[in-house]
């Protein structure tokens, strides 16, 4: 899901060209009364659209960004585009769930790959028809790898991609040279070992950044590593038919254990950071005071630009092989990255609009729309169009199409954004503990503040049944 981004009308409308509105609201389903008896004028209408609220460092930009999607908007169909915004994962629950149980609300809304099960099982949502997917250039037109968060099976997509942002491992390298590191760490063990390098040789200048005190990141990090253990696989934080959330196992004490040990145990990165967020990890290592970041988007290029970092940033797939392993344990699996992006979903009660919110979601996956995305959010493409475009600005790109071709869907459960937002916040209670008792850590109370996410998430693990 996305973080910060970082990221209505009321009655039926036309696109204003005859054509093309009956071509399109038939595609939606028809109707029996005629269009000239159904349509009302475009320019009348407007369009309410819920996504991640700009803030932080790219709030210009991604703000850019919106006003051109608005404008293109109005462009093509006469509508009018307004903006609603949530500023963490638990807001976009409380929003999407109030919507649809007062069925009203935006019309259109951004969710992130780990709230596909929280929609569907709300039964607020129509899947796409085939159709409808024809208007958006055809489901084989997009990246396959984006569509597994579209539904919970392919008959049954409530959700179109329009961005994607895989993670990897950003690095400075001039602190890597200065340091007499040849190449980016393969190991976690490694990734220690390096930040230690560095520290000894660049005075000033800690290893490692972490953000735990972020809305959406932290719980990525210790999602991968327990996937790299093996044994308790990440996708077991919740059982397979979704009515089991389990985080307590051993494998996820040794992640969380690690995740907070770069600050209390190995001291690779700066106490500060228990109280960082995206942005605050963004501005260390731009500015030069932090090596690495273990979950880096593209938008670090863009970010870097006018800062100690331009002309020393690399970027590498993340470490795969725990801290005290020289190969991958026993079921280890390596999680390059997750099928982390946005999606739009329109709920039932926006039908009365018709075609409209598709013609937005059209909008926003022209390679226009995606090449700007990218350049000015680092947000990579998700369909091929998309990715030619791309490609042709930047061949640096490849290795994060590469990563978002490969990436590992989470669990759909509907459960699941309750297990995400319950981790998000044993994690900063975790976090404010080590900063009033001097990065003292406490496994008894992490263990606590684990059990307390399992238990509110496993009030909302009810299946997949409706």
């Amino acid at each position: 899901m996305r973080r910060q981004k970082r990221s209505t009308s009321r009655q039926m409308a036309a696109t204003g060209l005859a054509a093309i509105t009956a071509v399109c609201f038939s595609a939606y389903g028809g109707a029996s009364a005629s269009a000239a008896e159904t349509l009302v004028h475009a320019s009348s209408q407007t369009l309410e659209v819920l996504d991640g609220a700009p803030s932080g460092a790219g709030s210009n930009l991604l703000k850019e960004y919106y006003d051109y999607l608005a404008a293109q908007f109005k462009k093509q169909t006469g509508a009018t585009l307004t903006w609603d915004y949530y500023a963490s994962s638990s807001q976009e629950t409380s929003d999407i769930e109030t919507a649809t149980v007062s069925g009203s609300g935006p019309d259109v809304m951004s969710y992130g790959t780990s709230f596909v099960g929280t929609l569907w099982a709300t039964g607020d949502f129509s899947p796409l028809t085939p159709a409808q997917w024809a208007l958006l250039g055809g489901k084989t037109s997009f990246v396959q790898s984006e569509l597994l968060d579209s539904g919970i099976k392919p008959s049954e997509d409530i959700g179109v991609p329009y961005d994607a942002n895989p993670y990897v491992l950003a690095y400075n390298t001039k602190y890597f040279q200065e340091a007499g590191i040849a190449s980016p760490p393969k190991s976690w063990g490694q990734l220690v070992a390096d930040a230690e390098k560095i520290q000894a040789k660049v005075k000033g200048v800690y290893g490692v950044g972490i953000d735990p005190d972020d809305a959406y990141d932290p719980w990525k990090v210790i999602y991968f590593y327990n996937a790299d253990l093996g044994g308790a696989k990440p996708w077991e934080w919740i059982n397979p038919a979704g009515t089991k959330v389990d985080l307590t196992t051993p494998q996820m004490q040794q992640a969380i254990q690690f995740y907070f040990g770069l600050v209390d145990k190995y001291h690779v990165a700066p106490p500060q950071s228990l109280t960082w967020d995206s942005s605050d990890v963004k501005s260390a290592f731009t500015s030069g005071k932090v090596a690495m970041v273990p979950l880096a988007e593209y938008n670090f290029e863009v970010l870097q630009k006018g800062t100690p970092l331009q002309g020393h940033l690399g970027f590498a797939t993340l470490p795969s092989i725990p801290y005290g392993y020289t190969k991958m344990p026993p079921n280890g699996m390596a999680v390059a990255t997750i099928t982390s992006g946005e999606y739009w979903a329109v709920p039932k009660y926006a039908s009365k609009l018709g075609n409209l919110p598709f013609e937005f979601e059209k909008i926003s996956l022209s390679p226009q729309a995606q090449l700007l995305n990218f350049k000015l959010n680092g947000e990579m493409p998700v369909t091929s169009q998309g990715i030619k475009a791309v490609e042709a600005y930047d061949k640096n790109v490849a290795p994060f199409i590469a990563a978002e071709k490969q990436a590992v869907a989470t669990s759909i459960a509907p459960v699941w954004s309750y297990v995400e937002t319950g981790m998000e916040s044993a994690i900063s209670r975790i976090s404010s503990y080590l900063v009033t008792h001097g990065d003292k850590w406490d496994q008894q109370y992490a263990d606590a503040q684990l059990k307390q996410a399992q238990d509110a998430a496993q009030v909302h693990a009810t299946g997949f049944g409706k």
